[in-house]
């Protein structure tokens, strides 16, 4: 487990991008999937109000992008 914590001294975005880079340290594959889908979880909340058609699209996202690590690449199903 990381040792990240917010910082209550900087901005929202510096602590995400330093959320993003401690997230790498234990696990780069997941932490690239978030990275990619950063937008997509960011629309789930926007000024107070959930979103639960976004909720749903960055879960779809983050379930397709995880689909895809899983299943076999085209080299392997050759062999």
């Amino acid at each position: 487990m990381t040792d990240f914590s917010f910082d209550a001294n900087k901005r929202f975005p510096a602590n995400c991008a330093e959320f993003l880079e401690s997230a790498k340290d234990i696990d780069p594959e997941m932490a690239s999937i978030l990275e990619t889908n950063w937008d997509k979880l960011l629309a789930v909340v926007v000024e107070g109000e959930r979103d639960t058609k976004a909720r749903t699209m960055f879960h779809e996202e983050i379930a397709s992008a995880l689909d895809q690590l899983l299943a076999p690449s085209e080299e392997e199903e050759a062999e």
